[in-house]
């Protein structure tokens, strides 16, 4: 016998109120950072390299709502390859691609059209596109945030972009969706960091068998 215990269930309408509401900039001028992931229930964030098969239509509706309410999408180097990205819908918006090498292609459609921009160390070569430069020989993420002179930057990964942003202590909030199988094997988690990042649960719903939660940073423990 299946046992339901029921949530609130999310559709567009709901997706758009609940992720696409307005963000406003800290006090000290660093813009609201959220991270957005899709996992499995073991913690698997992709299938054969790609989180698109993870998801559902529902899914593609907080993503969409996130993207909305954001300036600036950011995501790293491997996974704007992996899941192609190209120039935004949203009229103004830009696509921040995290690049240590700033080996990334730069003939894309997101880079011809004028909305990529990429986030390199001052080690990295000097690439013929917009970039800004923040770190060194690795990026650092707040520095780069503080040069943005944004209200809200959505992240969507991967992991790397995840554990490096969670330990600048950048990050507002956590925007999870559950899968609804196992993926099995040693994929990637969605963030590797060793230090402990604790948030509060906001809210839980559901759309099929999909489970959509929202955490926001815990200002005591994160003070």
């Amino acid at each position: 016998m299946r046992r339901v215990f029921p949530l609130p269930v999310l559709d567009a309408v709901s997706a758009s109120q609940m992720y696409g509401f307005a963000r406003h900039a800290h006090s000290n001028g660093l813009p609201t950072v959220e991270i957005c992931m899709i996992a499995t229930p073991d913690g698997a964030i992709t299938m054969d390299g790609r989180s698109g098969p993870l998801g559902s239509a529902d899914d593609r509706a907080v993503l969409l709502a996130l993207r909305e309410a954001a300036d600036i999408v950011l995501v790293g180097a491997g996974t704007a390859r992996a899941e192609p990205y190209s120039a935004p819908s949203k009229a103004g918006q830009r696509i921040a691609v995290v690049t240590r090498t700033g080996d990334v292609d730069t003939t894309t459609q997101l880079f011809t059209s004028g909305a990529g921009l990429l986030v390199i160390p001052r080690s990295a070569p000097t690439p013929k596109v917009s970039h800004i430069r923040a770190g060194d020989t690795s990026v650092d993420f707040a520095e780069a945030l503080a040069q943005l002179d944004v209200a809200f930057v959505h992240a969507e990964g991967g992991s790397q972009i995840n554990t490096e942003l969670l330990n600048a202590g950048v990050v507002d909030a956590i925007n999870l969706s559950l899968a609804p199988f196992l993926s099995g094997g040693n994929g990637m988690r969605i963030a590797s960091s060793h230090v402990p990042h604790y948030f509060d649960l906001v809210h839980v719903c559901n759309a099929g068998d999909h489970t959509f939660v929202r955490y926001e940073r815990n200002k005591i423990t994160s003070a």
